[in-house]
């Protein structure tokens, strides 16, 4: 059983992208001397035409005058093109960005040094050019880290935490919320005081603080003596 080479298959397309490239620039170049007339396009012949010209800077009018059409056939060439270039989201699209942004600060860093190399180049532009080589290494890495391919270094967080307890009540607030409570109780319709006994139990704590309290004691030996 034969299985296909992926990397053949890949060379494949590759080439055929190639030729197709290839034949829309000489179907462009037919247009503009005049030896085809674009009216007699197909769209999927003309959509090529109209990305090839995107690339080059023409804006619509200009698109649409090279190619002898309307400006809403042209737009809707270019709404076409991008539901073509629609990207789905991929997990191998990721890796595939990253090797290309990898091998363009790779080719960018050999361009500058290339042309640093030369004889005439002052020092200065050398410098510079070396400069600039390390600043795309230093943001390649750092696009690397946030992109999950490099670690980044662990960040020490250092916090104070400050506890306060809040202040007790003073006998004489406790007395006031006793009163208020035992007011509301008052206040509520009999049928509706089932089992609320908040106010009784508070107004209990209220004495049985008062009855424990130092002061209370302190006149209970004054009173012994």
């Amino acid at each position: 059983m034969n299985s296909e080479n992926p990397d053949s298959k890949k060379n494949d397309q590759k080439t055929s992208e190639k030729d197709d490239g290839l034949q829309t620039l000489a179907l462009l170049q037919d247009i503009r001397n005049g030896s085809i007339d674009p009216k007699s396009l197909r769209p999927d012949e003309r959509r090529p035409l109209v990305a090839l010209l995107m690339a080059e800077g023409q804006s619509t009018a200009e698109i649409a005058h090279v190619l002898k059409a309307s400006d809403r056939i042209i737009q809707l060439d270019k709404r076409a093109l991008r539901e073509e270039n629609t990207i789905t989201k991929d997990p191998k699209l990721v890796k595939q960005m990253v090797g290309r942004l990898v091998a363009e600060a790779d080719l960018c860093i050999q361009r500058i040094r290339k042309f640093a190399r030369g004889k005439d180049t002052p020092a200065s532009v050398k410098v510079d050019g070396e400069h600039r080589c390390f600043q795309i290494f230093e943001k390649t890495t750092e696009r690397l880290q946030s992109l999950g391919f490099l670690p980044t270094a662990a960040q020490k967080i250092e916090a104070d935490l400050t506890h306060r307890p809040a202040a007790s009540l003073t006998l004489e607030e406790i007395r006031l919320e006793a009163r208020r409570l035992i007011q509301i109780e008052k206040s509520l319709p009999a049928e509706e005081i089932k089992q609320d006994d908040s106010a009784i139990e508070a107004n209990e704590t209220v004495t049985e603080f008062e009855d424990n309290s130092p002061q209370q004691d302190n006149n209970r030996g004054g009173n012994n003596h």
